[in-house]
C-alpha cells in the first residue's frame, strides 16, 4: 500500500459535505473542497443559491478563513492556540492530504506490533514514524486500503480516530466518507465526498485567497 500511494494522483478535488458536533457548536456544510500533497486544503461552503457562504485555506502553515456574511478574515499560524481550539488533538496539518484521503504520510515507518482484526477486517499494526508519533491503523488486505487511523499520545492515550469508508474503486482508491473523532473533546466531523474530477492539478497559488480590502482583516494567535 506504502509503494502503491506513491505514484497516485497528488490532487483532490470533489463536491463536500460537512457536518460537525462538539461542545462549542454544531452545524453542516456543503460545497468544495480542493487539496494538494502534503498540506494543502481548500474548502468553499455554498448555500443552495450557490453563494460562497465561507472559505477556509490552508497551506499546513497558515491559514485563512473567511465567513462571508461577517465580511471578516481571519488568520493565523496553525501551531497557534486558536487553531488548536478546533482542530482534533492528534491531527498533524503538515500532513492534512494524507489525512484526508486515508493514506499514511511519507517518512520512515517502524511497525511496532501486527495483530488480526478480530471481526476479519484485515490486520491491526501499530507504528512510529521516528518523531514521537505513534498511530494504529486498519489495513484492509484485500482492498489495500486504510479502514481506521488513531493517533496515541506519549502516554499511550487514543487521541483521534478516523475511520474511512466507502472508497472509490481503481488503482487509487479515494473514501467518500470519512469520520473524525477528537477522543479528549468528544467531538465529531463526518466528511462526505462525491463527484471527483479526473486527476485535477493545481498549485501552491490555488490555496491563497485574499477576502475584498472592505473585509475586517483579524490576526488570531
Amino acid at each position: 500500500m506504502v509503494a502503491q500511494q506513491q505514484l497516485c494522483h497528488c490532487c483532490i478535488d470533489a463536491q463536500a459535505s460537512v457536518s460537525f458536533s462538539s461542545i462549542w457548536q454544531k452545524g453542516a456544510l456543503s460545497g468544495f473542497l480542493q487539496a494538494m500533497a502534503p498540506s494543502y486544503l481548500k474548502f468553499l461552503a455554498i448555500n443552495p443559491l450557490g453563494q460562497t457562504m465561507a472559505i477556509f485555506v490552508t497551506d499546513g502553515d497558515f491559514f485563512r478563513y473567511v465567513p462571508v456574511l461577517e465580511a471578516k478574515q481571519y488568520e493565523g499560524k496553525v501551531t497557534g492556540t486558536t487553531y488548536a481550539k478546533y482542530a482534533p488533538a492528534g491531527f498533524l496539518p503538515e500532513h492534512g492530504f494524507y489525512w484526508l484521503i486515508g493514506r499514511l504520510y511519507p517518512g520512515r515507518i517502524k511497525i511496532l506490533d501486527v495483530t488480526h482484526d478480530r471481526q476479519g477486517q484485515g490486520y491491526w499494526f501499530e507504528i512510529s514514524y521516528g518523531n514521537g508519533t505513534r498511530s494504529i491503523v486498519l489495513f484492509a488486505e484485500q482492498q489495500g486500503v486504510l479502514l481506521r487511523h488513531i493517533v496515541v499520545n506519549d502516554k499511550g492515550e487514543k487521541i483521534f480516530n478516523v475511520l474511512y469508508d466507502e472508497y472509490t474503486e481503481g488503482t487509487c482508491p479515494l473514501p467518500g466518507k470519512i469520520t473524525v473523532t477528537a477522543l479528549i473533546h468528544n467531538s465529531t466531523m463526518e466528511i462526505r465526498l462525491a463527484d471527483w474530477l479526473d486527476a485535477p492539478s493545481f498549485s501552491s497559488d490555488d490555496f491563497t485567497y485574499d477576502a475584498p480590502p472592505s473585509f475586517d482583516r483579524v490576526v488570531v494567535q
